[in-house]
């Protein structure tokens, strides 16, 4: 395929997408909703898959460390604004601080990129939720130092959420298109997310098992994440994970630390459990 056939294959990718976004009605059908509303405890490493409420900030760091053979690299901290743009919209802005590889021991800010996120069908007991969204990355990261992959990348994705009293299904499903800007290994690509919340109310503790993995051209890569979420209050809660790599191709082992805080909450019993 020529670079120019590339360009417009791209941007007419990124104009259906917009398309999409915009008008969400008419790509799929919103059935009544008179459910009583349930509560969704969000993943660890999956994408948070419902979108913030208008007026409700919440602010997540995250660390991560990998182990890839002798190498091991890494995230220090890793933050992330989730609020909401309006009703059935919602906004998320993340920004690894850090990147380090064990070799060049290198910092610095990496790729930042922002996601918009749409509410098709609220969840309920009965019907699980739909959500559109669309995620884009630009190359603040110095690619030359390793911080960075040089690359701009739009990344259209829908989300399923379905939760009842004992446990919370939910996953999404995405296409990944890169732009370089410089030569790298960067390259478009499929990406899938599913996680299983087991929610144990007394200990203020949630189990969570995560499957992540994306599929390219000559790579592919997957892993299974074991977890624990803890509230420390109703606003704010720790989170541990352990990415266990389930071919050659993904990092054998890591490690994952989470601090999620709510800065702002329009309502205080919204039906969301972070």
């Amino acid at each position: 395929m020529t670079r120019r056939h590339k360009f417009a294959h791209f941007g007419v990718f990124l104009t259906v997408t917009a398309r999409i976004l915009c008008c969400p009605g008419v790509v799929i059908a919103q059935a009544p909703n008179n459910d009583p509303e349930v509560r969704i405890v969000e993943p660890i490493i999956t994408e948070e898959t419902m979108p913030n409420e208008p007026g409700d900030w919440d602010l997540r760091l995250s660390g991560s460390y990998g182990w890839r053979g002798t190498e091991g690299s890494g995230f220090l901290p890793r933050e992330q604004l989730f609020f909401g743009i309006a009703k059935r919209w919602g906004g998320e802005v993340e920004v690894p601080m850090a990147f380090a590889k064990q070799e060049t021991n290198r910092y610095g800010v990496g790729d930042i990129s922002a996601t918009v996120k749409y509410l098709v069908r609220k969840p309920s007991a009965r019907m699980p939720g739909f959500v559109l969204g669309l995620e884009t990355t630009f190359p603040s990261g110095n690619a030359d130092k390793g911080l960075g992959e040089g690359v701009f990348e739009a990344a259209p994705f829908v989300a399923v959420v379905h939760a009842s009293r004992r446990v919370v299904l939910q996953g999404n499903f995405g296409y990944s298109a890169v732009h370089r800007i410089r030569e790298t290994d960067a390259r478009n690509q499929i990406f899938y997310n599913g996680a299983i919340a087991f929610p144990l109310e007394r200990l203020k503790t949630c189990l969570v098992w995560e499957i992540n993995g994306t599929h390219a051209q000559n790579e592919n890569r997957a892993a299974f994440s074991p977890g624990l979420k803890y509230n420390l209050t109703p606003e704010r809660y720790l989170a541990i994970a352990f990415p266990i790599g389930l071919n050659s191709q993904t990092p054998r082992l890591g490690i994952v630390f989470q601090l999620q805080i709510a800065l702002r909450s329009a309502n205080q019993d919204n039906g969301r459990a972070k």
